[in-house]
């Protein structure tokens, strides 16, 4: 779906990863494996009932941290009659689009460029390390602003815990989760995104469907993709967590190693939730 963009951008980050943060074409590519898997591990791109909503031609889409946009392009393939806009901190969409789909860079803790009661259809994943609490609550407050009467609101997320830990998977998750807090950052978040959702007045039917994502070969196509997205995920945060490991630059090929060897021989697996919502 057209072109990467072609140059590495460096954009202020106040979350978990502080400082600058280098997005690149690696990321890219690590964003649409968190599409894939998704969409493998719920056998669809969403959970939410709007098929017929999205058949009528008269439909209107978000996607807040949309990424590379893979999610957006495919939908438009799947429901060419709707129209579907991206938000996302970064430019990130390739440089060609479907006709039906619009980016636009924005930070959505500043506010949605967008009336009251505009869209069908509003969507938010892996965001779960860029937002504190307080954060979180601001932007399902917003996004449902923006979203229609009758509309629905779906979040997707992963759990940051595994189970079946060898001792190399532990350190790591461990020191992902103490760097997560340091910054004020739950990296369990997801147990309470629930709770956001029925806090919310305007909103109803409060669902939730959560997955355990097998990582490794064990698991079939799924744990092949759960096991790329966890060991990209670790991969890319390795520099962040390496005085917490104790560890230097040049043993990060060694932790990821004995990290991807040890998902596989103990079975490991994670937790992936989606909660979605009806507005009344």
């Amino acid at each position: 779906m057209g072109n990467k963009p072609s140059s590495q951008t460096r954009r202020q980050r106040t979350n978990y990863y502080g400082g600058m943060f280098l997005y690149d074409e690696n990321e890219i590519d690590r964003v649409q494996i968190q599409h894939h898997f998704a969409r493998e591990s719920y056998n669809g791109n969403f959970s939410s009932p709007v098929k017929d909503v999205l058949r009528t031609g008269r439909a209107t889409v978000l996607d807040v941290g949309c990424g590379a946009a893979t999610f957006l392009c495919e939908m438009a393939a799947d429901y060419p009659r709707t129209h579907y806009f991206g938000v996302d901190l970064l430019p990130t969409c390739p440089n060609t689009l479907p006709h039906n789909v619009k980016f636009l860079q924005r930070d959505v803790l500043k506010g949605l460029p967008f009336a009251d009661n505009t869209f069908d259809f509003v969507y938010v994943r892996f965001l779960v390390l860029d937002l504190t609490e307080y954060e979180w609550e601001k932007v399902i407050k917003e996004c449902t602003r923006v979203l229609k009467p009758n509309g629905w609101i779906e979040m997707m997320e992963p759990k940051f815990a595994m189970s079946n830990q060898g001792p190399t998977t532990e350190r790591v998750m461990s020191a992902i989760q103490a760097r997560a807090r340091a910054r004020s950052v739950d990296p369990l978040i997801v147990d309470k995104l629930g709770g956001f959702l029925t806090s919310m007045k305007c909103l109803r039917q409060v669902n939730t469907e959560m997955r355990e994502v097998p990582c490794g070969s064990w698991g079939g196509k799924k744990g092949q993709l759960g096991a790329m997205f966890i060991r990209d995920v670790v991969k890319k945060h390795l520099r962040f967590i390496d005085s917490i490991l104790n560890i230097r630059q040049s043993e990060y090929d060694n932790v990821l190693n004995n990290f991807t060897q040890e998902i596989e021989l103990h079975r490991s697996y994670f937790e992936f939730y989606r909660y979605f919502a009806q507005k009344h």
